[in-house]
């Protein structure tokens, strides 16, 4: 990296930490970290907000496909769920219960699927880079499902509670004690350093290159970029985060199944989470992510027909606001300000 490329990284860092934007995810990181011990949080609240930063992180992991590189991809679930099984496979097989060990497992292979799977597909755009995704996604789905000697079929495969650092903290603490002190935390440093990581990967000249390549391929080709080499290193990119959101899955459910984690179904509501919470803005995901949680834990509680309730509200965000939550933010902004010059005029 040059020098004057990481002058400028660190000037935008400096400004996004000290927008309105930087300051809200300052103070919702401190909310977040606090929650468990805040006076009135139930055991239920801890664990819907770990399945958020759960979600959020595969999110952030999917928009770098969507939002950055302009692939439609309807077949994360093999990464997501890819890293799952592998973590209870390992588990089971090996007879490994360290986090630390079961964590880089889970990762490693969504890695490998992505580059196997995005080897394939790179070449190919739009609805035909969208299906053939799918396609294989559902080989992984079909696979799991008929090797049940192996995998447990449709029964999935139970998940231990890991040990870190070779300590039993469900043993010492019991099931409340374990997930609010040790796997919320969890899930909210890996939440984090995805953040981070791929906040620093999007700014900088690879995010850059992604960028042009999503906006004109022809133009891309034309000054030298590589198009399907950069496209394949965003889907490696995109598949490893994802299994790393996979592996939080695992953890805080305690069990996978092919169709929680390896459905179609799953690479659509990542899909979704995506569109509600905004591709433009790197962390409409995250938005998008709490949003579907939310709506879909109400939705469930007042009627069995919450599938009509999502699709609903999934066709009012494509119609009235193509750019989700994050669309809505940046237009009450706009006016904020508008408001704020025409007063100070006055």
């Amino acid at each position: 990296m040059s020098q004057d490329t990481r002058t400028g990284l660190v000037s935008e860092i400096k400004g996004s930490v000290t927008s309105s934007w930087g300051i809200g995810a300052a103070l919702l990181a401190i909310g977040a970290f606090a929650l468990p011990y805040l006076p009135g949080t139930s055991q239920f609240e801890v664990f819907l907000v770990a399945q958020i930063l759960t979600f959020a992180i595969a999110g952030l992991a999917y928009n770098v496909l969507l939002g950055y590189t302009g692939l439609l991809s309807f077949g994360h679930a093999a990464f997501f769920g890819g890293s799952a099984y592998a973590i209870g496979l390992f588990a089971q097989y090996a007879g490994v219960s360290e986090l630390l060990v079961l964590l880089p497992v889970g990762v490693l292979a969504a890695g490998t699927v992505a580059a196997i799977v995005g080897y394939v597909s790179v070449r190919h755009t739009k609805v035909y880079y969208a299906l053939l995704m799918l396609a294989l996604a559902q080989l992984l789905y079909v696979l799991t499902v008929k090797l049940y000697t192996v995998t447990g079929g449709t029964d999935g495969v139970p998940i231990t509670a890991p040990t870190i650092a070779g300590v039993d903290y469900l043993a010492m603490w019991g099931y409340g004690g374990y997930l609010q002190g040790v796997l919320y935390y969890v899930i909210l440093l890996a939440f984090v350093v995805t953040a981070v990581l791929l906040w620093t990967f999007m700014h900088s000249p690879f995010g850059l290159t992604l960028k042009t390549i999503r906006d004109s391929p022809e133009r891309a080709r034309a000054i030298g970029i590589p198009v399907y080499q950069y496209r394949w290193y965003a889907s490696i990119v995109s598949g490893a985060f994802t299994g790393l959101a996979g592996a939080m899955y695992a953890f805080l459910n305690g069990h996978v199944t092919p169709g929680t984690v390896l459905h179609w179904s799953r690479s659509g509501e990542l899909a979704f989470m995506t569109v509600l919470g905004g591709t433009g803005s790197f962390l409409g995901p995250v938005a998008g992510a709490g949003a579907f949680i939310l709506i879909r834990s109400q939705a469930q509680q007042l009627t069995e027909y919450w599938h009509f309730v999502m699709g609903l509200v999934l066709f009012l965000v494509i119609v009235f606001e193509p750019e989700g939550i994050a669309g809505i933010v940046s237009r009450i902004r706009r006016r904020v300000r508008r408001w704020r010059k025409d007063r100070g005029d006055r």
